[in-house]
């Protein structure tokens, strides 16, 4: 393969050298996306590790872009975790300083293609996968093999490349471009980065500067002009700060001002080391006489050092200046104050249902979450209303329901694009839970406001205890009311993490509430046989069992949104089954 030459026209090289970058950049990309898949549930895990400090964040961001294969795809994550509010803008820039060592990788696997020639057989990976995937149907299989036929393709395209390169570098027009770029590092830089912005793979370019620099330094004096390390490495900063551009146009055409602060934090980040280490390369070559101390002979491996050196060096900066960084940008971009005073929001960002379908469904956990806040509020409103009478704060029940009820529609909507996705059984089972978790939610508020509606029925300013009703009767309410605000407290807990033994304790709580409502109908039964004083409840057509039995029916309801989270996967197909129509009628099946 290495002795492998063909005897071709100019055009014919120019168009196998472009078809083999194709091809490499079709092949990252496939790699990248059949990462994503195998790793799904490892990346799930380890996001919930993200919050604890920024060095744990940076560490994820080395282990997730390493991942994934794909800068890109890592700040993309990024954009999305905050576009949803499931992190925030330091932790995002400390996973972002990861992100950027996690780059690196691809470069090493491009040095080691041509550093050991046992890297050749790797092209027979293109066969096992295709063959592979042709005969099995598994997914877990399908995404294996896959894998395998995109390594392959990768190893395959650097061949393609390498062998153009080595034939391109002695036209007389390549060595005059060669030239140019070794004249002067900041021209190098300034070329890189614009070819890079164009071509919107940092991946792609630096793995073909590796293959033309190594291209130049093997050429003799009479077939080619040598490339300097210091032009290369320039090369190499110019794709770093090139590649930013990506996450530039992606951020601003978005409306989400977090995603655009990280953007810009990584263009500032990646162009301010460039602009420093340029001077080390350029008017002062010390970068590059320390890289070609550590690696004295492989060309591909000085830049692919020389890259791995720039990113550590940049980590090991701004790492230490996470929190002026954040200053810094929320400088740059201001955030507009909020017109609207409600203290709640459903933030779901679609673009993260393209990134990852996993943390998109998280992002709706946490709406699904929220609402379950505001019903805690709910009943809190309910209690005081009974207490003081005060039919002002009943505008903050029914904002809270208008509000629940107009956000329910976006998560639904917002699940179900999720679920065009492919949903692995996990992500199903979490899917089906949320579906249900908003109905019954938006039954639990429909529920509470019925009852401040009847108990509207017989409010009575002028009497000392603000309704027509005995004092008994409003204390066995308060008495459900204090129960209910518990179970909701309780509930939100495991929304956020699943405990059995609080299933229980909820599940004990709801008991005790079926058992008072139950005593306090019979006792509501008696009262009305030995008294007289219920006729202006009958007047007004109050009912006191209407009362009872709503908030005996929130309970039921609470208890089935702790159920559709339990790790329990027969209590979660039992419940599907009774809400099999309401699960269709969602569906419009």
């Amino acid at each position: 393969m290495e002795n492998f030459t063909w005897k071709i026209s100019l055009t014919l090289s120019l168009l196998l050298a472009a078809a083999g970058l194709a091809l490499f950049i079709f092949s990252t990309k496939g790699l990248s996306s059949t990462l994503k898949q195998l790793s799904d549930s490892r990346l799930k895990k380890m996001m919930n590790f993200i919050s604890k400090n920024n060095f744990v964040a940076m560490i994820i961001g080395v282990l997730i872009t390493t991942m994934i294969q794909s800068s890109d795809g890592a700040v993309a994550l990024i954009m999305g975790l905050l576009a949803g509010s499931l992190i925030n803008l330091r932790t995002a820039i400390a996973f972002l300083l990861g992100a950027n060592i996690g780059t690196a990788t691809t470069s090493l696997i491009v040095a080691f293609e041509s550093k050991f020639s046992f890297t050749e057989y790797f092209i027979f990976l293109i066969f096992i996968g295709v063959f592979g995937m042709l005969l099995t149907k598994k997914m877990k299989w399908q995404n294996l093999f896959s894998l395998l036929f995109s390594i392959g393709l990768i190893f395959f395209s650097l061949k393609i490349l390498s062998g153009q390169a080595k034939l391109l570098i002695k036209l007389p027009i390549f060595q005059q471009v060669v030239g140019v770029m070794s004249a002067n590092a900041w021209s190098s830089f300034i070329i890189s980065f614009l070819f890079t912005g164009v071509l919107q793979s940092s991946s792609a370019t630096v793995s073909l500067y590796q293959v033309m620099y190594e291209a130049s330094q093997t050429a003799t004096d009479n077939q080619g002009i040598q490339m300097s390390l210091s032009a290369a490495l320039a090369l190499v900063f110019g794709a770093n700060v090139g590649t930013t551009i990506t996450g530039l146009i992606v951020s601003f055409s978005t409306r989400n001002k977090e995603s655009k602060k990280i953007a810009v934090i990584w263009g500032i980040t990646n162009f301010s080391i460039s602009f420093v280490l340029l001077f080390f390369l350029s008017p002062l070559t010390w970068y590059a006489d320390l890289i070609k101390m550590i690696v004295p002979n492989s060309p591909r491996f000085q830049l692919s050092i020389g890259h791995l050196l720039f990113n550590f060096i940049l980590v090991a900066i701004y790492i230490w200046l996470t929190k002026y960084l954040e200053k810094l940008v929320n400088l740059i971009i201001k955030d507009k104050k909020k017109k609207s005073k409600f203290d709640y929001e459903i933030i779901l960002p679609n673009e993260l249902i393209d990134v990852n379908h996993t943390l998109a469904l998280q992002s709706a956990k946490k709406a699904i979450k929220t609402q379950t806040i505001i019903l805690k509020e709910g009943t809190e409103i309910i209690s005081k209303f009974l207490k003081t009478g005060d039919k002002k704060i009943l505008n903050r029940l029914y904002k809270l329901e208008a509000f629940v009820d107009n956000t329910r529609g976006e998560i639904y909507n917002y699940l179900i694009k999720i679920n065009s996705k492919k949903l692995n059984k996990e992500d199903s089972e979490i899917y089906l839970s949320l579906i249900l978790s908003a109905r019954s939610i938006e039954k639990i508020m429909k529920l509470g406001v019925g009852a401040v509606k009847e108990l509207n029925k017989i409010h009575n300013s002028k009497n000392e205890k603000f309704f027509d009703m005995d004092s008994e009767s409003i204390h066995e309410v308060n008495e459900l009311l204090s129960l209910l605000r518990l179970i909701a407290e309780k509930t939100i807990k495991q929304i956020s993490n699943f405990n059995a033994k609080e299933r229980k304790t909820i599940q004990k709580l709801t008991d005790n509430l079926d058992i008072l409502s139950h005593e306090f109908l019979k006792l509501n039964i008696l009262r009305l046989a030995n008294s007289n004083s219920h006729t202006k409840q009958l007047e007004v057509g109050f009912e006191f069992d209407f009362v009872i039995r709503s908030l005996e029916r929130m309970g039921h309801h609470f208890l089935r949104v702790n159920n559709y989270h339990t790790e329990s996967k027969r209590s979660l197909i039992a419940l599907n089954k009774k809400e099999d129509k309401e699960f269709k009628k969602v569906h419009g099946n």
